[in-house]
């Protein structure tokens, strides 16, 4: 995996997938990028249309929710842990 950032989300996201190739949760490592986003926007619009500006471990928590969130929501039939796909990436 390449240490800089892409020029493009896209090369990002390719970056990603390619990286995680091998991994056996391969389905759920591909939900953490769109985690970390929708954390990083829900962050910006609180700072700028509330004025409430939360600590960078406070946005950590919120995008390794909103990861939990969703894992539970598409695979709620499944019993892999989501410490399990946290230490699968």
């Amino acid at each position: 995996m390449s240490w800089t950032m892409p020029a493009k989300i896209t090369e990002a996201i390719q970056s990603w997938e390619e990286s995680g190739k091998q991994s056996k949760n391969r389905d759920r490592r591909k939900i953490v990028p769109a985690s970390i986003w929708c954390a990083i926007w829900k962050e910006r619009n609180s700072r700028a249309f509330d004025s409430i500006e939360n600590s960078m471990q406070k946005v950590k928590l919120n995008c390794l929710m909103l990861l939990c969130f969703w894992c539970n929501q598409l695979y709620s039939n499944d019993t892999i842990s989501i410490i399990d796909v946290l230490d699968s990436i």
